[in-house]
């Protein structure tokens, strides 16, 4: 999760189209796959709350940012259960938006409890579920 600030291109987190580029080329460039999206959304209003979002589903979870052009900063999350390289999301996020600071900052990992297999997982998952007396989806 990262928190950019002082963001050189205001211009490329003004337009919520170029969010969208932007997210796909990052999953990409990072090993992932787009499942659904990118997902876009604005809110016009005060300098505080104006700004865009974009998501994106991955068959390895999300990515989604939000930007305050008035502000020069935007948030950015990539949520993954497979490892990648932060190296390779910081120049993304050079090539869009030019140069800025790192105000925040922070990984967590996420899925390190899985297997490498999917179907494995899921499996695994599904077992821990049936001993729960939680309804499921449909019942």
């Amino acid at each position: 999760m990262l928190r950019l600030s002082q963001i050189e291109r205001i211009d490329a987190i003004d337009d919520s189209v170029r969010l969208g580029e932007f997210l796909v080329s990052l999953v990409r460039k990072i090993g992932m796959r787009v499942v659904d999206g990118p997902h876009l959304a604005s809110e016009e209003g005060r300098t505080q709350t104006y700004g865009h979002s974009a998501v994106v589903i991955l068959s390895e979870s999300h990515a989604s940012i939000h930007t305050y052009p008035r502000r020069g900063e935007l948030f950015l999350d990539v949520f993954s259960c497979r490892p990648f390289d932060q190296s390779d999301v910081m120049c993304t996020c050079e090539e869009f938006f030019g140069r800025f600071v790192v105000s925040e900052r922070t990984v967590l990992d996420r899925g390190y409890h899985w297997h490498a297999s999917a179907s494995a997982s899921l499996s695994m998952l599904a077992d821990q579920r049936k001993g729960t007396d939680a309804p499921r989806r449909g019942e």
